[in-house]
């Protein structure tokens, strides 16, 4: 099945599910609801990119595409592929008239353009979103294959219940602002966590577990700075430390500190 979202059922209820699971995910990462999903946008598309808005060059609808593009490229939705193929049988090139790469430039674009809200295979209940492959719930998201509740994400493969991030690998499952999991579950502002769980404010860990502000480490667990402190010693230190973090983003809407100025000491 090919097209843009509403498949299956309509943009409020593909939204109204993400709430759900966004509040799910909220409890699981944070311990506890921190507000609605659609106040967080500014706080969780600070990593991925946003999705962009064009209008089709076809039919003048609205197209969502994300990445760079020159500023006179034009769009057209993915469902208008075969439109767009039977306007370009009507347009031959005269080989005559190309006397450099400058003529060659003009005549191609003319007739180039990219094509936008691309869902492929069995996915349903995908909206804004584009580049997605057999995913359900998808939302203000690109280059989702395999994955379920997703939103403000770029990239995010075999994934559920992914929010804000960027290059999400496979089984990544409840994490929220982070750049490159894999394998990994309930993350919040970590950077290239792999095979690992319950980490926090953290990058470049591997097979890490309950881990706080720790960095470049490998196996371990209860640890806070790179230094193992305990069960106890730490899940006292988690339970203070999440209470603060879910108090100012359900205050702010957001953190003054992400996982990539924490080390620099500088806020947003």
């Amino acid at each position: 099945m090919n097209g843009m979202a509403k498949l299956d059922g309509s943009d409020d209820a593909a939204k109204a599910y993400l709430a759900k699971a966004w509040l799910s995910t909220c409890r699981v990462v944070l311990w506890g609801e921190v507000g609605s999903l659609w106040d967080f946008e500014k706080y969780l598309t600070r990593y991925p990119k946003r999705a962009r808005l064009e209008k089709s060059s076809i039919s003048g609808k609205d197209v969502v595409v994300f990445g760079l593009y020159s500023k006179n490229a034009r769009f057209i939705a993915e469902e208008e592929a075969a439109a767009y193929l039977e306007k370009l049988k009507g347009t031959k090139l005269n080989v005559n008239d190309i006397k450099d790469i400058d003529s060659a430039v003009d005549a191609l674009s003319e007739n180039i353009a990219y094509a936008g809200n691309i869902v492929l295979g069995k996915s349903a209940f995908v909206s804004q979103s584009t580049r997605v492959v057999d995913s359900f719930y998808v939302y203000r998201s690109s280059d989702v294959v395999y994955s379920k509740n997703i939103a403000f994400c770029e990239v995010a493969k075999y994934s559920e219940c992914v929010f804000g991030c960027a290059s999400a690998g496979k089984g990544t499952k409840f994490a929220i602002s982070c750049g490159e999991p894999y394998e990994a579950s309930r993350l919040f502002e970590c950077f290239h966590a792999y095979d690992g769980a319950d980490c926090f404010y953290s990058a470049n860990l591997e097979s890490c577990q309950e881990c706080m502000f720790c960095f470049n480490v490998k196996n371990l667990r209860y640890a806070v700075g790179n230094v193992v402190v305990g069960r106890e010693e730490y899940l006292a230190f988690k339970k203070r430390m999440l209470s603060s973090i879910a108090s100012e983003i359900e205050a702010k809407k957001s953190l003054r500190y992400g996982i990539f100025n924490v080390c620099e000491g500088k806020k947003n």
